[in-house]
């Protein structure tokens, strides 16, 4: 089985809403607040966490206001490269479908995007 969730913003919608403390600390985990942190919120990275959050929903079927977004971290290992680490009932979503997940990010100056591909192990031949 294969599942695809894609998004993208525009980065000044973003670059508005982070001005608004409420807006980071309602999408965003301890953790990926603490990784933008060190990134000084740049409004792209922001973005990008956002579209992955909302790419998994679309993957999954499901929209804004069915999960916590908190619940969807999107990080990045030390070479940048981003990965998805779920809790909660995002968590208990992808391991009911036995779900593993593979993520691509872009931006531009004006748009964020990220692809999210979900797959299981047990049904890829």
């Amino acid at each position: 089985m294969y599942l695809v969730g894609i998004d993208m913003i525009e980065i000044s919608r973003i670059k508005n809403s982070i001005k608004n403390l409420n807006f980071l600390k309602r999408i965003l985990s301890e953790q990926e607040y603490k990784q933008l942190n060190e990134k000084n919120f740049i409004a792209q990275s922001v973005a990008i966490n956002f579209c992955a959050k909302e790419a998994f929903l679309k993957l999954m079927g499901l929209g804004l206001g069915n999960l916590d977004l908190r619940e969807i971290e999107l990080l990045r290992e030390k070479n940048g490269k981003p990965y998805l680490n779920l809790k909660g009932k995002a968590l208990n979503l992808a391991r009911e479908k036995e779900l593993n997940f593979s993520v691509s990010a872009t931006h531009t100056r004006e748009y964020a995007s990220v692809v999210i591909i979900a797959y299981s192990k047990n049904n890829c031949q």
